[in-house]
């Protein structure tokens, strides 16, 4: 039954209006239109993650440092001349041998104050000391055992002198006076000594390492001159002086 004017207050055509839009009303929500379902050009992709030719980087633990801190197997000399190499630290040991230029040799000790190696040859057992000073050491040193030497028992006994000096001699006049070559050679008769030491009438010409036996001398001097040598071996204890020779150029 439809409501009468009356009992809204409204007139015929608003009440039919009414009417019509309540039965639609009513039609919808008994039969509701479904949502349209997303297509799919409108689906959302994620953005696609960055991409790199090259790998992440990993990151490491501090690495142990190897080639700068040295390590007693890898610590080298070298030496820049014709250097002995002894029984001990100092003049008083016997050379045990000479270490030379372009060699490695393998560092095994040294002394507390660093002034002295404990060197071997490559691949050999005998130890022998050479002064810091006359050596180039490479790698950490602090890292070699501090040692202390026996004794200087092997370079025990009297040093002895230099014997059988001999000489050979030449001059040449030069306009003013005469240039003088004088080969002198002679016999080591010690197994101690620190070096051989060359005099010219008596003030010293050269000094030279352990276990030499020969020199040569240039001089310039006077033709009728009697020119006298002598050669001693010293080690730390002294010096043992040999025989005299002489010569002159006339």
């Amino acid at each position: 039954n439809f409501p009468t004017a009356q009992d809204s207050g409204l007139t015929i055509e608003q009440q039919a209006a009414t009417v019509v839009a309540q039965t639609l009303t009513a039609i919808a929500a008994e039969n509701p239109v479904p949502l349209a379902s997303p297509t799919l050009g409108a689906t959302k992709t994620p953005l696609a993650s960055p991409t790199s030719s090259e790998a992440a980087p990993t990151i490491q633990p501090n690495a142990t440092p190897t080639g700068t801190a040295g390590t007693p197997g890898a610590t080298l000399l070298t030496v820049d001349s014709n250097t002995n190499c002894r029984e001990g630290p100092g003049l008083d040991f016997v050379i045990v041998i000479v270490l030379v230029p372009g060699t490695n040799y393998q560092m095994i000790a040294r002394t507390a104050d660093n002034k002295y190696w404990v060197v071997t040859e490559i691949g050999k057992s005998n130890a022998c000391w050479v002064p810091a000073e006359m050596s180039n050491a490479f790698g950490n040193v602090n890292l070699l055992p501090v040692t202390t030497p026996s004794a200087p028992t092997s370079a025990a006994g009297a040093l002895q002198a230099p014997t059988g000096l001999a000489y050979q001699y030449s001059c040449a006049f030069n306009g003013i006076n005469s240039d003088i070559t004088a080969i002198l050679k002679w016999s080591d008769r010690s197994n101690n000594e620190a070096g051989f030491r060359v005099y010219r009438d008596g003030a010293l010409v050269v000094e030279l390492p352990a276990n030499t036996t020969t020199y040569t001398d240039l001089f310039a001097g006077g033709a009728a001159v009697t020119y006298s040598y002598r050669v001693s071996a010293w080690n730390a204890a002294g010096e043992a002086m040999g025989g005299t020779i002489s010569f002159s150029c006339q």
